[in-house]
């Protein structure tokens, strides 16, 4: 269901953004979509209500703004890559770090020096 008009002009806002820019609301899924030329579907907004952070998400992914979308994923990729090899690491010593300690201990309990 297009929506042409709304209380807080989010449709016209998205209108200044691109003039091909269409609000619909689907019915079925309950959800709000961005629909640009020749009703391709560009975008499934994660809102429950039409509000400015739709003209906020519209702009952010438009395709100009592609190459530093990609350098956003990329550096993100890369942060949680950095945080999982810590945390193996972290692991793998404290695995390590509790060997030795048991093997130290059994160690003190045969009396061994």
């Amino acid at each position: 269901m297009l929506i042409e008009g709304d209380v807080h002009d989010i449709a016209a806002r998205l209108k200044e953004i691109d003039e091909t820019y269409a609000l619909h609301y689907e019915p079925l899924t309950a959800k709000f979509e961005l629909r640009g030329k020749d009703d391709e579907l560009l975008i499934v907004f994660p809102y429950e209500r039409m509000d400015a952070r739709m003209v906020e998400h519209a702009r952010k992914t438009r395709r100009e703004r592609i190459a530093r979308i990609v350098e956003e994923i990329e550096r993100a990729n890369a942060e949680a890559e950095a945080r999982a090899e810590r945390a193996q690491n972290n692991a793998v010593e404290d695995v390590l770090r509790e060997g030795a300690d048991r093997y130290y201990a059994e160690k003190r309990r045969q009396g061994a020096p």
